[in-house]
């Protein structure tokens, strides 16, 4: 497995990854395009023998010192093969290079393995926000504070 900028012709494999990952809440193909071509921000694949396996979606503001991860996802057949754990190491070095203090996300108070990912990775939780999906669900807000050493990518 090894982790590389998305493109836009991963967008299809993106897509199908974020329907197997998301009940609600999904970004679409067009929103996809968007965040690989407009967007300030990051998209990274993982890929395992061709096939993309993971992403994440990072978003930087200008004149933010944090970095946001917006979404996450790995394919359920990779799951439980240290691919999140991977994307979430490789977010904490983007943020670190755009010199972020911060790494900071939501996740649905119902996703108990995220939840713990994040624990076993240190952030921690500092709020929520109430009926913040379109489910209905709560969102959890987590956050970790990074170091500022440049770490190479």
């Amino acid at each position: 497995m090894h982790l590389a900028p998305a493109e836009p012709s991963d967008i299809p494999q993106l897509t199908a990854l974020e329907d197997q990952s998301f009940s609600s809440d999904r970004i679409s193909p067009r929103q996809f395009r968007y965040l690989l071509t407009k967007a300030n921000s990051i998209v990274v694949k993982a890929v395992d023998h061709e096939t993309v396996t993971g992403y994440m979606v990072l978003l930087k503001r200008k004149t933010s010192s944090k970095l946001r991860l917006y979404s996450i996802g790995v394919a359920p057949s990779s799951r439980k093969k240290g691919i999140a754990r991977a994307l979430l190491t490789y977010a904490e070095k983007i943020a670190t290079n755009y010199h972020c203090k911060q790494l900071t996300l939501e996740v649905c108070e119902h996703n108990t393995s995220a939840v713990q990912l994040y624990l076993d990775t240190g952030f921690n939780q500092y709020g929520l926000k109430k009926n913040y999906y379109e489910d209905g669900c709560t969102a959890l807000l987590w956050k970790k504070n990074l170091s500022c050493e440049d770490t190479t990518l």
